[in-house]
C-alpha cells in the first residue's frame, strides 16, 4: 500500500469516525460495494479523474441517489472526494469501512472473539475449512452452511462478516483475520496472533498482552492459535512484527549451526 493510498484511507476512517454507525449504513455499503465488483465501469466512473468534484458528486446523486438513502449517499460523495486512483481501491475503501461501520454499531470486542473461534475452529476441521473454501460447495451452499453453523449463536455482526468472508474461497481466513484487525482498530487497540503449543493460562496471556502495550505503546488484544507443531515457547505476530520463541524454532536454527 502506498504512502497517498494509506493517507486516503486513514482521511476516510476519519470521516467514517464522525458519522453514526447504523446497521442501514454498512448494509447499504456492503450493497454499493458488491454492485461496483460486478460492474467495474461504475466504479471507474464515478472516480473519473477528468471530472471536477461538483460533477462527480452529481453523478454519484443520480447513479445512487434512487437506490440508497441519503447518509449513504453523502458517505459516499465523502469519499470520492479524496480522489482515488482506481475504481478498484475506491470499491476496496468502501468495503473496509462498510466492515468498520458494522463493528463500530455493535459490540466489537465480542465480534472480534466470536470470529477468531471460527478462525480456530476451520484451522483444526479440514472438512469444514474445504467446504468453506468452496472445494465442494458452491456459494449458496456455503451461505447455508454459516448459517446452519452460527444462526442465532453469535452476533448478527459476526455471521454477517463470516458469511462474506466464505465468499472469498481458500482466503476465508485471511478475510477473517483482517475483520478482526478492524475490530481491534475500531477499539483503538492492535491485534496480536499468539501461537502456542497448548493454551495458556489466562494469567500468562495478561502477562504477555503487558509486555507488548508496553513495546507498542497502546493496548493489544491477544488472539490465540494453537499449533502442536511448535513444541513449546510463544510465537506473536503483529502486523508485520515476529518475536519466535517457539521451541521449533530454536531446533531448527541450532540445527542450521552445526550443519
Amino acid at each position: 500500500m502506498t504512502n497517498v493510498n494509506g493517507t486516503r484511507i486513514e482521511r476516510l476512517d476519519e470521516a467514517a469516525d464522525k458519522i453514526v454507525a447504523t446497521s442501514s449504513l454498512s448494509t447499504e455499503l456492503f450493497a454499493l460495494v458488491d454492485e461496483l465488483n460486478a460492474q467495474p465501469d461504475l466504479g471507474r466512473a464515478l472516480t473519473d479523474p477528468a471530472l471536477e468534484a461538483e460533477g462527480r458528486d452529481k453523478l454519484a446523486g443520480a447513479l445512487l441517489g434512487k437506490r440508497l438513502s441519503g447518509p449513504t449517499v453523502d458517505f459516499v460523495v465523502q469519499a470520492l472526494a479524496l480522489d482515488w486512483a482506481s475504481g478498484r481501491e475506491f470499491t476496496s475503501g468502501l468495503g473496509r469501512q462498510a466492515i468498520r461501520i458494522a463493528l463500530r454499531s455493535t459490540d466489537a470486542d465480542q465480534v472480534r472473539t466470536e470470529l477468531n473461534v471460527v478462525r480456530e475452529t476451520l484451522a483444526t476441521h479440514d472438512e469444514l475449512r474445504v467446504a468453506m473454501a468452496g472445494h465442494t460447495a458452491g456459494e449458496e451452499a456455503r451461505a447455508k452452511l454459516v448459517d446452519q453453523l452460527l444462526g442465532d449463536k453469535v452476533d448478527p455482526v459476526t455471521a454477517m462478516l463470516v458469511g462474506r468472508a466464505v465468499r472469498d474461497g481458500e482466503h476465508v481466513q485471511d478475510a477473517l483475520w483482517s475483520c478482526m484487525e478492524l475490530a481491534s482498530q475500531v477499539l483503538g487497540r492492535i491485534l496480536a496472533r499468539v501461537t502456542v503449543a497448548r493454551p495458556l493460562p489466562a494469567y500468562q496471556m495478561a502477562e504477555l498482552g503487558e509486555q507488548l502495550r508496553r513495546l507498542y505503546g497502546q493496548p493489544v488484544d491477544m488472539a490465540e492459535h494453537v499449533d502442536p507443531s511448535v513444541l513449546g515457547g510463544v510465537r506473536v505476530e503483529l502486523g508485520d512484527d515476529v518475536i519466535d520463541g517457539t521451541v521449533a524454532t530454536k531446533l531448527s536454527e541450532a540445527q542450521r549451526e552445526l550443519a
